[in-house]
């Protein structure tokens, strides 16, 4: 039986502000994942949970968020000179043209200059995205501290954590493959464990987190705009879904990347990014 939806299970709406970009940082009781642009998320149980819980490659992007964070205490390099210095000149460029940054809506795309050259070419294509991915959202959540900032703090910061980024990623690729597999393994057994009672919960196929530990996770996406409520008779308690399960759910895709950005600067700061992607291209790829 396959239980379509979730990010809340049910009919459910969703708002975001720009106080609070929500999406563009990683969620701590979902295991640090950054739900942005990820869409068609449900809870499976039963057959459906435990199809999806044997599919290979569904771990990558929770492997990687997961072991970015073990591997940062070896991979300590500091950003590069060359590339924060090019990144900061352009910051004062874009700032004195009237482009409004925000480093937490900004940094990632600017983090992932150079990211699909030198993955494509991977014994593991996925793995390495998700490792650049992981890598990228991490600094970026350390390095985008100010909310209330100009253009310019906000650039630097976006600087500061891409290039810290782009410095690491050698280190954190290495670090990782020593690690992945017994991490897919680990939360293959946790994911198919569930299956019988709570269910696990995946996001365009990306497993998200498994048991017990899905009601926190809804509850703080909840509290990052999205309102959740219960219909047919499934509930959530404080040990995971209650109820009739087989009354099944209704679906619910959260917004992507693109419904996040505010439209008085997402033109502007697409236009910039995209001519500084271009100045760092070639070091970044290398």
């Amino acid at each position: 039986m396959r239980i379509a939806s979730l990010l809340g299970l049910m009919g459910a709406t969703v708002g975001f502000t720009m106080a609070a970009p929500a999406w563009a940082e990683g969620v701590p009781e979902c295991g640090g994942l950054r739900f942005e642009g990820l869409s068609n998320c449900e809870v499976q149980v039963s057959a459906g949970c435990t199809a999806g819980c044997s599919k290979l490659g569904v771990y990558q992007v929770r492997c990687a968020t997961k072991l970015v964070k073990v591997c940062d205490s070896q991979c300590t390099v500091t950003a590069d000179s060359g590339c924060s210095g090019t990144c900061n000149t352009q910051c004062k460029s874009d700032c004195d043209n009237g482009v409004n940054v925000i480093c937490a809506m900004n940094c990632f795309d600017e983090c992932a200059v150079g990211r699909d050259a030198k993955c494509n070419g991977a014994a593991d294509a996925g793995q390495c995205k998700a490792t650049w991915d992981a890598n990228c959202d991490s600094k970026c959540d350390s390095k985008c501290v100010t909310v209330d900032g100009g253009c310019y703090t906000h650039c630097i910061e976006c600087c500061d954590g891409s290039c810290t980024a782009s410095a690491n990623i050698d280190c954190q690729t290495t670090c990782q493959d020593k690690q992945f597999k017994t991490c897919e393994n680990e939360f293959q057994a946790d994911c198919s464990a569930s299956c019988s009672a709570d269910g696990a919960l995946f996001c365009d196929g990306v497993f998200v987190i498994s048991g017990s530990q899905i009601p926190a996770c809804i509850s703080a996406l909840a509290t990052r705009g999205l309102t959740v409520n219960v219909e047919a008779n499934i509930s959530l308690g404080a040990d995971g879904l209650k109820g009739d399960i087989a009354a099944g759910l209704c679906t619910y895709s959260p917004a992507r990347a693109a419904g996040l950005a505010a439209p008085a600067f997402a033109l502007a700061a697409a236009t910039a990014l995209a001519a500084r992607r271009r100045r760092r291209s070639g070091s970044a790829s290398r």
